[in-house]
């Protein structure tokens, strides 16, 4: 961690009506445990930081179960990438087997949770959840030098949800546009071993050989060496 790192963690903290709930977003946000985080700010212990911080406030009332239904963890990493990519939360959640609404905070402490049991997969993924954008003008077409296209559509394997693909983005952008992948991608001169190779390059990093067109067939068939731990689990 950085001395900016625990500024903002301190600024967070400051006037704050529920300094203990703070601190653990701050610590996930960060990607490190609150003792570690604890320390960093000087505290002995957590009585310490209660004591710092008397205005914090514990829940008032029965907490309430969240049922998670359990996703296999290709649709795990594919909801974490819709959480990246600024998809609303409630669709996020859907993705991940939720039955209830959940906050926010708690979605992203299972996302954070998950990248730390998978580094690699978890490689080149943002810090933090973006902002939804909105887009004034359609996106240039271009090609990099191992021929990927700017962007393509996919359909997910998983959830069968249309997506659209950035290049070099871990995420995976959800579309409304009921058109066929097929047309979308011929109309923007994306062939299906370019359209594949874009959402595998999504899906498990920019750098693997699932992400290089070459290493597929004019139907988007993976035939490229196979990578191991391919989707991680939860």
């Amino acid at each position: 961690m950085t001395t900016d790192d625990l500024a903002w963690v301190q600024s967070r903290l400051r006037n704050c009506t529920n300094a203990r709930r703070q601190l653990r977003i701050c610590a996930e946000c960060l990607c490190v445990d609150e003792g570690t985080l604890l320390e960093s700010l000087g505290y002995t212990s957590l009585d310490t930081f209660r004591a710092a911080h008397p205005q914090n406030r514990r829940p008032v009332g029965p907490s309430v179960e969240r049922i998670c239904n359990p996703v296999p963890p290709e649709a795990m990493l594919e909801s974490i990438l819709y959480y990246y990519s600024g998809a609303p939360i409630s669709s996020v959640c859907r993705m991940m087997g939720y039955t209830q609404t959940v906050t926010p905070e708690a979605i992203r402490h299972r996302v954070c949770s998950w990248k730390k049991k998978h580094p690699a997969l978890a490689a080149g993924m943002p810090r933090k959840r973006p902002k939804p954008k909105k887009e004034t003008k359609p996106m240039k077409m271009t090609y990099d030098e191992a021929g990927l296209p700017a962007y393509a559509y996919a359909k997910s394997p998983y959830t069968g949800a249309v997506v659209r693909i950035v290049r070099g983005e871990r995420a995976l952008f959800g579309m409304n546009s009921q058109t066929c992948i097929d047309e979308l991608n011929t109309a923007v001169g994306v062939s299906r071993a370019q359209a594949a190779a874009m959402y595998n390059g999504a899906m498990y990093g920019w750098g693997t050989p699932y992400s290089d067109p070459s290493n597929y067939n004019e139907a988007g068939v993976y035939i490229g060496p196979e990578m191991e731990d391919k989707h991680g689990e939860e």
